[in-house]
């Protein structure tokens, strides 16, 4: 919001009503539009927006990492010869921010010669001592530099704030675009508007350029799904075809830092990093980080691996540097500072910290080392006590504040509701060094206000806007995609397989599996709990012990009742806290998703997404109709089967997804038949029903034995069969066939699958007789029945074993345990 009694900037028109003549081409776009078209093509947006999780994590916000990202359809127009002033500053701010840097881990010459106050730099946390004296190929200490500009009354921008640790927003300033010209495709044409995709090519260029070798590895380091800006890393390493990586994805060898892959261990030689500097070696740098790569910073000094920002750019981040860019300009580049910053005094500094403590209610003061996380204190806000207090703390610690005049932003308009509202905006802009020069990306992202916003941050609700830089010449229509006249090298190679990646996608088909189980056998429970004879419901209670939970709400202390079973089946349902629940293992599912989001098609994402929300508990429903919800889950867990089955390429990520559905599957029907193998007398003969109905395997069996269920042609269709997906001999086979097709696999682990197989398929089920109604146990079958159930209980025993070193050997790449069928 503007200043109270002050004047602001309108971007959009200088008297609030007659638009700027630059405008005049969007404007006459927007009013050929049908009155409610924009509405309409807005709501298309948001629901892609929502659907294809663009998101950005508010952290005091309850949606958490599933907040949409707040984007407003009107871009802010930028006329040509403004842009090129603009672009001219920021260009000239990276340089001299580039050479204060190789100064500060290099020589130090400024602060010898008193340029820059020691204190200034000594005291600043983000100063990291390990890295001084560390070259960086092509003097490149900073890669990209992100500027923070505002506009003030008399029109002149200044800049608030510079980016140089890890700036975050480009990959949203390009999802912006996309977005905003597909609503708006007939302005957008009409405008002018210079691309943002030659800005990207550059880039992936200059990154690549880097490295020592011909054929570069390049990965973006995220600190990881819950960090606020995750779906930018995600959607940037799409783009640039770049591997995202987290810290535990990286280990450090002989000075080289390594992919762990499951293919194996792959040389990495560029990262593009999202991950704060002191955070990214907990050897060297932050002891209790989790989010770095032991070892990283000992593989820049040899010189093995490239990190852009260069670590340690965050020193030169801090506000208290901008009084002194002015001289640091025209000693290092022999020019005047093209783009002013806004009026900033360093506390450390007598007179600065007398005209700051005579002026807090002109000043926004602030944390002079952004790690120390102080909140921006707006000094016309305090009261006298507040002042008094503040003062205080100022004195006895004058180095750590920094104060800035507090500006008055300009405004543009916001579209909401049909409506347009003037709200105030700050604008990042950004440069790239190419290695051959400095190229800045034609426009950039804006943030917006929330209404009674004082600081523009998208923290704090701000949504955010598209930057149209007008060209008043042609536009680059260049693309990251291959040109249709330019041929390209034929390839079935897959790309390489991170093992976290490969962790994900191989829990991702566990938890779909057991998903499924879970729903299939709550809706079998609930829709016979309530009208179960005594003798059913016995049968109930044995098929919920399939779940074998330790978590059960059933009473220990006396019988349980229908009411129990009643109460327990809702918490197997609902409740999140429960290990073994449908809502616990659907959000697990939606949380690994989202982990490999990357790696997911549009579809996929969106059919993950909505089964995070599928067993959600509604206030005004009744226990019947929980069944339904049911139904509904397992039709999208059908979905997701079928593309698994049929949308996915065959390759290590739908190994490894294929491997964890067929693993649970296998785990499940062993728990099954188990229970039918012994104490199936006459009275507990609905159980075959119950298991063949949660098996989905009643019309197999309908169609092959036309009789009544029975207890050896149940064994047969759920156990032996080899042609029906859901019994165990084919979830056996398939186990073998897919571990054959896994780079680097165990021998004896192969063997002892294969081994499992052989004695389900050496199983005689015509010698085990089980008594028909009536009938008498013969004693002689007994021995069937011990052999059916010791190798039931052999392949119960060997599949966690089994698992166990699927995790070893790909995700944490250390030794596994030897393992044997029925050993």
């Amino acid at each position: 919001m503007p200043l109270p009694g002050r004047l602001t900037y309108n971007e959009f028109a200088p008297d609030g009503v007659t638009p700027r003549p630059y405008w005049s081409a969007f404007i006459d776009a927007l009013q050929n539009l049908a009155p409610d078209e924009l509405v309409h093509r807005w709501q298309r947006a948001e629901r892609r927006i929502r659907e294809n999780g663009v998101t950005y994590n508010v952290y005091s916000d309850p949606q958490g990492i599933k907040r949409p990202l707040g984007i407003d359809p009107i871009p802010l127009l930028i006329p040509p010869e403004e842009w090129r002033f603009i672009e001219s500053g920021i260009i000239q701010r990276a340089q001299l921010l580039n050479l204060l840097l190789e100064d500060i881990y290099g020589p130090r010459e400024l602060v010898r010669n008193g340029d820059l106050p020691a204190a200034l730099l000594f005291a600043n946390p983000s100063f990291l001592r390990p890295l001084t004296g560390l070259a960086t190929p092509q003097h490149c200490q900073l890669h990209l530099l992100g500027v923070d500009l505002a506009r003030s009354p008399d029109g002149r921008w200044w800049v608030l704030a510079d980016r140089t640790q890890s700036p975050s927003g480009t990959g949203y300033a390009l999802q912006n675009r996309t977005i905003v010209a597909d609503v708006l495709p007939e302005a957008f044409r009409s405008a002018n508007v210079t691309r943002l995709a030659s800005f990207f090519r550059a880039q992936r260029e200059a990154l690549l350029g880097l490295a020592k070798c011909d054929h570069p590895r390049a990965v973006l380091l995220t600190p990881g799904p819950y960090n606020e800006t995750y779906f930018e890393h995600s959607y940037l390493a799409r783009y640039l075809g770049f591997t995202l990586v987290e810290g535990p994805d990286l280990t450090v060898r002989e000075r080289r830092v390594y992919l762990k892959t499951v293919e194996g261990l792959q040389p990495v030689d560029v990262i593009l990093r999202r991950v704060d500097d002191d955070f990214c070696d907990p050897v060297e740098l932050r002891g209790d980080s989790f989010l770095g790569v032991a070892g990283l910073v000992d593989a820049v000094n040899a010189g093995n691996v490239v990190v852009a920002n260069a670590l340690g750019s965050g020193v030169v981040e801090t506000a208290a540097i901008m009084p002194f860019l002015p001289g640091l300009s025209r000693k290092l580049l022999g020019e005047s500072l093209k783009l002013p910053s806004v009026a900033t005094w360093w506390c450390g500094q007598d007179y600065a910290l007398d005209w700051v403590l005579n002026h807090l209610d002109t000043i926004v003061l602030k944390p002079a080392f952004p790690s120390r996380g102080m909140e921006p204190i707006f000094g016309a806000n305090l009261s006298k006590s507040e002042k008094d207090k503040i003062c205080e703390q100022i004195r006895s610690r004058p180095y750590e504040y920094v104060a800035q005049e507090q500006v008055a932003l300009s405004t543009a308009p916001v579209w909401d509701r049909g409506h347009l509202y003037p709200r105030s905006l700050v604008l990042r802009t950004y440069v790239l060094n190419a290695g051959s020069g400095w190229v800045a990306m034609p426009g950039g992202l804006v943030r917006v206000a929330d209404v009674d916003g004082e600081v523009v941050s998208m923290q704090r609700g701000g949504r955010s806007k598209d930057a149209w830089v007008l060209s008043d010449g042609p536009v680059d229509t260049f693309s990251m995609l291959r040109p249709r006249n330019r041929p390209v090298q034929l390839q079935h190679a897959h790309a390489a397989l991170p093992s976290r990646a490969a962790d994900h996608l191989f829990w991702m088909g566990r938890y779909a599996e057991r998903s499924e189980f879970t729903a299939r056998l709550l809706r079998c429970l609930m829709r016979r709990v309530r009208g179960a004879s005594p003798t059913e419901l016995a049968c109930l209670f044995r098929l919920h012990g399939c779940f074998e939970s330790p978590q059960s709400t059933l009473p220990k202390d006396r019988p349980a009742k229908t009411s129990d079973l009643e109460d327990e089946l809702v918490s197997l349902m609902f409740s999140v806290e429960r290990a073994d629940s449908l809502a616990f293992n659907l959000a697990e599912l939606h949380r690994v998703g989202g982990n490999v989001r990357e790696r997911l098609s549009e579809d996929m994402s969106r059919l993950v997404g909505a089964m995070g929300e599928s067993a959600r508990r509604e206030s005004y429903m009744e226990f019947v109709e929980y069944s339904a919800v049911l139904s509904g889950c397992l039709e999208l867990l059908s979905a997701f089967s079928g593309m698994e089955r049929e949308n996915i390429t065959r390759g290590p990520g739908w190994l490894f997804l294929s491997l964890g559905r067929r693993l649970e599957r296998a785990m499940y029907s062993v728990r099954q038949l188990r229970e039918l193998t012994f104490g199936l007398d006459e009275k507990s003969w609905p159980l075959l029903e119950y298991v063949n109905q949660v098996a989905d395997s009643s019309m197999t069996y309908r169609s092959r034995y036309f009789t009544t269920l029975q207890p050896l042609p149940v064994l047969d269709v759920l156990m032996a069969d080899e042609s029906n997906p859901r019994s165990l001999n084919f979830q056996m086979t398939h186990l073998a066939d897919l571990h054959s097709r896994l780079p680097r696999y165990s021998a004896p682990d192969q063997e002892a699958i294969r081994q499992a197989v052989g004695l389900l398929r050496g199983l005689d089920l015509e010698r085990l007789q089980f008594p028909l109604p009536g009938g008498e146990w013969p004693a002689q079958d007994r021995a069937g029945q011990l052999q059916i159930d010791r190798v039931l209980g052999s392949v119960q025993e060997l599949l966690p074993g089994w698992a166990a070193n699927i995790s070893l050997t790909y995700f944490d790449h250390v030794h596994t345990y030897p393992i044997s069928i029925g050993g």
